[in-house]
């Protein structure tokens, strides 16, 4: 369904053994770490410098690193037996075109063990690297592990282990990368589509085209995005709030499930995702990648470029520009159409890279653009209305809308701008890497009003200033292992400036953070510890109509807040603390691994849990906040395994948490048991409020391969979430409900033009979601339901350019069905049959 990133250049080789001597100890040794190096200094480098390799995109297409042919023994210095000393060593190795290793340079590591070190080092083969089919001389990074000897009586059998040093793997929690290979093949689709096929993480949508993500049952207030390991800041209390990054820019996306707040801070409570862009070229020249598809359901064309380059007037620049834009028209259940629900979509964004000695400097700018409509079939005139859609098999005014790519009234504008600064250096000290980050969210929101009427009736600004320093400091070897760790600063300024009908206040923050995280390694262990601390200062202002309205609902008390010259000052101070521990297992090295975490995380309420007080077109429910509601916390832990065989490839997750005043935002309730309406002069809406409740969530989720690499082959993925008041042991609205993939894969030889075939026939099963209280909700949850689909994706051979396409068809049978976790639920069906085609080009 997916493959998850590695680097193949970088390997892990350890092992194990004894040998007894009349006059020497000897012990085989217990690491060798082999990497293409990818330093390149600005300019010219010197000229008895060798080349080195870059695993860079549209540098260099195909990469074969060198390949170590034989294992040596490393001599135990006789003068660190007593001291039963352990180390790591660092070595350069230079390997020319014909496998000959041309010079041997100490890096660092202990300087005991340098001599034994260098010496085995001249004994290693190689076979040498490629580049593009053709041997090329390579810098490689070797590493030595030295363990002291036991009893010199004792012979023990040599035990080999290796292991490929996998992001996803060496995680203590699960975790999932996606790489240009998968994000090909969803091309044209937003974020929360592409990380959905990921096991445990599924879509929040709302009545339009947009979506967000949810992991283990946390919604998006409770996930935290990174793009460029920079923090995603833009309005997210309403359902239509798509997060608002491109999929395009990005060169592999990973999503942690579980909670990272020790390292990742607020809001890491449910997962982190985080998106990654490719590595800038290094190779004079130029190049990209292209990328366009097609949607029936929708209508929905789309096409990117992304361009790289670095002049040969100055090497050490990298340069780059990327685009895309996709239009799609009114969607289709396989009944009716959606009414008004055209969207357009564009993305801009520009990198330049200047690379230093021993490090990098590199700026960039990113803009995103989305306009689209709003569900015509939201009814509000009065209660009755309100109800009766809600029974309605479809809506009552169906048959009158017609398809068409215009986006009419009710809609939503929104833009995000994102300008990036980051520096990155390091040496024998360790790293440090910097990034200042300014992001601009400016969201409009229009309703159904009269044509003499122009100019959003919403209208959002979000303003955030951030900077990030993080310091990895040099590996240190102790008798235990080695030790590897950072420490990091973060800090911020936002500012929201909202102009409208009643709905949200201004506000200011101030927010920073403080973690230390450390990880000892051994061959087969693992452990990690990490503390984070983070504080939050924020100033509301409130008009004088919401504050009165606030006090005759008695969310807040008259002293809240102070007088200033227009509006009531609320001001607010939280402070939050996270710790992890976690260990990773490789119990059979490449084979089989256990990992185990315990942690905490925390999030401070967002500014509409504590002041929304109306609603929005793209928000059709009456929000009110709770503003005494304080910091929200989870407790607790999750074991993953995973298995990789030649014939099987499996993981599989088991996780739970208690979460301390979990807000929970859910229908209102009166004391007749009914959900409770607000009445306005603009029609009638259903609220919804913000509660402090504690709560349990726990679950499964998991993906297993059968025949990975086979003609024939099975994958199964599923997850399921329990999410429960622990007061009242009632399941908390808005949970996913259970659902299970199964994929039967084949898969063609290359023959003439086809490098490669692969045809997938899919089934999805989604359960009723039953364990909910129906008069906590406005509607029952909709019935359970299973969707079949087909897709094939090809490889050509097309070298230099190599060209993949494929084709996807999604709801094969055009099943009209509701999703639980959809807000089009309550309205109407989910978008019916949908055929893709999409082609993907590296030049």
């Amino acid at each position: 369904m997916f493959s998850a990133h590695t680097n193949v250049a970088d390997r892990r080789i350890s092992g194990h053994t004894q040998k007894r001597t009349a006059n020497r100890r000897e012990h085989w040794s217990l690491g060798v770490l082999l990497m293409v190096s990818l330093a390149s200094n600005l300019g010219q480098q010197a000229q008895a410098a060798p080349p080195t390799l870059s695993t860079d995109e549209g540098g260099q297409q195909s990469v074969v690193p060198p390949t170590l042919l034989n294992r040596v023994s490393l001599e135990y210095p006789e003068k660190a037996i007593a001291e039963n000393l352990h180390g790591n060593v660092s070595l350069l190795v230079t390997v020319n075109s014909t496998g000959k290793i041309v010079s041997v340079e100490f890096e660092r590591g202990s300087e005991v063990f340098r001599e034994a070190a260098l010496k085995a080092a001249q004994h290693l083969e190689f076979e040498a690297a490629r580049l593009d089919g053709e041997p090329v001389t390579a810098t490689t990074r070797i590493r030595f592990h030295f363990a002291p000897p036991d009893d010199p009586q004792d012979i023990a059998t040599a035990e080999y282990i290796v292991h490929a040093d996998n992001p996803d793997v060496e995680d203590m929690r699960a975790r999932t990368t996606l790489d240009e290979d998968v994000l090909d093949r969803g091309a044209g689709q937003d974020l929360a589509t592409t990380v959905a096929q990921v096991p445990g993480v599924t879509m929040a949508s709302g009545t339009n085209s947009s979506a967000k993500p949810i992991i283990r049952g946390h919604q998006e207030r409770r996930l935290l995005v990174l793009f460029d390991g920079v923090r995603h800041e833009s309005q997210k209390w309403g359902p239509d709030h798509a997060t608002e990054i491109d999929p395009f820019s990005a060169g592999s996306i990973s999503v942690i499930r579980g909670a990272a707040g020790a390292r990742y801070g607020p809001d890491a409570i449910g997962g982190v995702i985080l998106v990654e862009p490719p590595p800038l070229r290094t190779k004079v020249g130029v190049g990209g990648k292209t990328r366009v598809s097609y949607a029936t359901n929708g209508k929905k064309p789309y096409g990117a470029l992304r361009l790289d380059a670095v002049p040969s007037a100055a090497p050490g620049l990298s340069l780059r520009a990327e685009g895309n834009l996709t239009q799609g028209s009114t969607l289709e259940t396989p009944d009716y159409l959606l009414g008004n629900t055209a969207s357009k979509t564009w993305n801009a964004g520009t990198t330049l890279g200047v690379r230093i000695p021993d490090g990098e400097i590199r700026l960039s700018a990113h803009h995103h653009n989305h306009e689209a409509g709003l569900f015509y079939g939201v009814r509000h005139s009065s209660p009755e209305e309100f109800e009766s859609q809600l029974r309605d098999a479809s809506p009552t005014t169906a048959k009158l809308w017609s398809q068409t790519t215009e986006v009419d009234q009710p809609s939503q504008s929104v833009t995000h701008d994102i300008a990036t600064a980051n520096f990155r250096h390091g040496g024998a000290a360790g790293t440090v890497q910097a990034t200042y980050a300014y992001q601009h969210n400016h969201r409009r929101e229009y309703e159904q009003v009269r044509g003499s009427i122009s100019g959003p009736q919403y209208d959002f600004r979000l303003r955030t200033h951030s900077i990030d320093t993080i310091y990895h400091h040099p590996d240190t070897e102790i008798e235990l292992g080695s030790l590897e760790g950072s420490v990091g600063l973060q800090g911020s300024f936002q500012e929201n400036v909202y102009q409208g009908y009643a709905l949200l206040p201004n506000y200011r923050s101030f927010a920073g953070g403080l973690f230390a995280l450390e990880r000892l390694s051994q061959p087969r262990l693992d452990l990690e510890l990490g503390a984070r601390y983070d504080t939050l200062n924020r100033s509301s202002f409130l008009s004088d109509d919401d504050h009165e309205t606030h006090l005759r609902v008695g969310t807040i008390q008259p002293n809240d807040c102070t007088d200033t010259e227009e509006r009531k000052q609320c001001q607010d101070a939280f402070h939050t603390g996270s710790v992890s521990v976690g260990g990773l297992i490789h119990a059979v090295p490449e084979t089989l691994d256990l990992k185990v975490e315990l942690s905490s995380a925390s999030r401070f309420p967002n500014i509409d849990e504590h002041f929304l007080l109306g609603y929005a077109p793209s928000f059709p429910v009456f929000g009110v906040g709770s503003p005494d509601l304080g910091v929200e916390t989870s407790w607790g832990g999750s074991t993953t395994t995973g298995l990789r065989l030649p014939w099987f490839t499996g993981e599989a997750s088991a996780y739970g948490s208690f979460v301390n005043d979990y807000i929970y935002f859910a229908p209102a309730v009166g004391s007749n048991g009914q959900p409770s309406y607000d009445v306005t002069i603009r029609g009638t809406w259903p609220r919804y409020t913000y509660s402090p409740v504690d709560a349990w969530v726990y679950g499964a989720d998991g993906l297993a391969s059968l025949g990975p690499e086979f003609a024939v082959g099975l994958d199964v993925g599923g997850a399921l979430v329990r999410a429960m008041n622990v007061e009242t042991e009632e399941h908390l609205v808005g949970t996913p409900s259970d659902r299970m993939n199964i994929d039967l894969v084949g898969r063609l030889p290359s023959a003439g033009l086809m490098k490669s075939t692969e045809m997938r026939l899919q089934m999805q099963m989604v359960a009723k979601q039953g364990l909910t209280d129906r008069s906590a909700d406005f509607a029952a949850p909709p019935d359970g339901y299973t969707l079949f689909g087909i897709s094939v994706q090809s490889e050509l051979n097309t070298d230099p350019m190599p060209l993949r396409i494929g084709m996807e068809v999604r709801n094969l049978l055009n099943t009209a069905y509701r999703d639980y976790t959809s807000l089009l639920r309550y309205y109407a069906d989910q978008p019916g049959r949908d055929v893709r085609v999409w082609a993907a080009m590296s030049f």
